[in-house]
């Protein structure tokens, strides 16, 4: 599988069999940027990746549009018997997490590196 090196909202990159994904902008609130954020996670697992890593460093808020977004590509993947995980979450953003429980269906690791290794 070939990836993409960049999306205009995603900078994807892969660590062995393990695509990591890194927001490039620290919010997300417009739909049309929502969307094309899902679509193109969604593109990457029809493309073959299974074992993805998102990575939040940059990010300090969003919206639960997103956030039902990125539960539906980890439902996908799962289905195809892969793996979500994030990393580097912001304790603000964690805080939004945990009241949405997101820990409970998508494990979040303190940095990439965990999280590649437990991907």
């Amino acid at each position: 599988m070939s990836l993409p090196a960049y999306h205009p909202f995603l900078a994807v990159h892969s660590v062995g069999d393990v695509t990591v994904i890194r927001f490039t902008r620290r919010t997300l609130l417009e739909s049309e940027a929502i969307e094309a954020v899902g679509e193109q996670l969604l593109a990457l697992v029809r493309e073959g990746a299974s074992r993805l890593v998102l990575n939040f460093t940059a990010v300090e808020s969003l919206t639960s549009s997103l956030l039902g977004r990125l539960f539906a590509v980890h439902r996908r993947i799962e289905e195809a018997g892969g793996r979500l995980v994030f990393c580097n979450v912001d304790p603000f953003l964690l805080q939004i997490f945990r009241v949405c429980q997101v820990p409970e269906k998508i494990p979040i690791y303190a940095d990439e590196k965990e999280a590649v290794q437990n991907v």
